[in-house]
């Protein structure tokens, strides 16, 4: 079931997370709250706005909100392009976090062309501008995620209504989730879209 609010006032909502810290399971929760986001969109328009480096996002007049690593560059711009929007800095345990990040940077490439024929491209764009490397270097992941959580608390400091850090692996979910977004919590688990022996490891 959809908890949602009237589009008049229902605000936009960007994940921030880096990868692996449950940027997937946030998308589903944002869903059954009733907002419809997309996450890691790989679409032509996207990769454009990606190009110029404007955030603003085409896809943002059909769905609320974004999440992953597609806008992790750009909230500040989208703070300001949505004053009314509220951020959710997904966050995880360190060693598990770099554990995940090596195993999903070191797995076979599988069908990208899925995906669609921007996504290669765009993933090489997004894993330069966040991480600084397109394959997996731990002292710099770790760097990278350090200062991203860091500049982010440092940013939205004193907002705390526009701003939710949620550790989604180590068990947080729809009742720190929805009261943030002025909605009850609902009555189901909070999804977890990777296997939780993972996240636990």
């Amino acid at each position: 079931m959809s908890l949602s609010m009237p589009p008049s006032v229902k605000p936009k909502v960007f994940g921030i997370g880096l990868s692996r810290t449950g940027t997937l399971s946030l998308t589903a929760a944002l869903r059954t709250l009733g907002f419809d986001t997309a996450h890691y969109p790989a679409d032509a328009s996207t990769y454009a706005t990606l190009l110029a480096g404007t955030a603003r996002f085409g896809l943002l007049d059909r769905y609320d909100g974004i999440t992953d690593i597609t806008v992790v560059p750009y909230y500040q711009e989208l703070d300001l392009l949505w004053p009314a929007a509220k951020f959710v800095l997904t966050v995880r345990e360190e060693e598990s976090w770099l554990r995940s990040c090596r195993r999903h940077w070191e797995r076979p490439a599988g069908n990208k062309a899925a995906l669609g024929e921007h996504y290669p491209d765009l993933q090489r764009f997004l894993r330069s501008a966040v991480y600084g490397a397109r394959a997996f270097h731990r002292e710099r992941f770790l760097r990278v995620a350090r200062r991203h959580t860091a500049e982010v608390l440092r940013y939205f400091s004193g907002r705390d209504r526009d701003l939710l850090v949620l550790d989604v692996a180590g068990g947080q979910g729809y009742e720190r989730l929805a009261p943030f977004l002025g909605l009850p919590v609902p009555d189901e688990p909070f999804p977890h879209h990777n296997d939780r022996s993972e996240q636990r490891r």
